[in-house]
């Protein structure tokens, strides 16, 4: 257990070492944009907070929602997104899910896909920028 413990601390330190920075996180105009925005900017930094970017000091990002769609049919309420993310400078990476629940749980379940793009996008953007570090080496 311990030996485990320790060979996690140096990916946790080199990840809290980064600084990621958005430049940018775009959702195309609509109902809840703003809530929207404003909640997408934050589950996206918390994401940052968590990825592994490798030996990088600093990371500029930015992230695009190309495709956000809520509707309910029948007893069953579907949400879908996809969200583009970007290394500035760099290449791209697209997060793209679809989830469907109760449609009394609209606002949960938004949040739930917006949680999971963004965990999604992050992630690949991390794997990016590891990559990028260890081409430089």
């Amino acid at each position: 257990m311990a030996l485990t413990t320790l060979m996690a601390l140096p990916a946790m330190a080199s990840a809290r070492e980064t600084k990621v920075d958005w430049k940018s996180v775009d959702v195309p105009a609509g109902e809840g944009q703003a809530r929207r925005a404003r909640a997408l900017r934050g589950l996206l930094a918390s994401a940052a907070k968590k990825a592994d970017f490798g030996k990088a000091k600093s990371v500029v990002l930015s992230a695009r929602v190309v495709e956000f769609t809520s509707s309910t049919r029948g007893d069953v309420h579907r949400v879908s997104c996809t969200v583009v993310g970007r290394v500035v400078g760099g290449p791209t990476a697209r997060s793209r899910i679809s989830f469907g629940g109760r449609p009394s749980e609209r606002q949960a379940l938004e949040k739930q896909v917006l949680t999971m793009v963004a965990n999604g996008v992050v992630g690949r953007l991390a794997a990016i920028v590891r990559s990028r570090e260890a081409a430089r080496d």
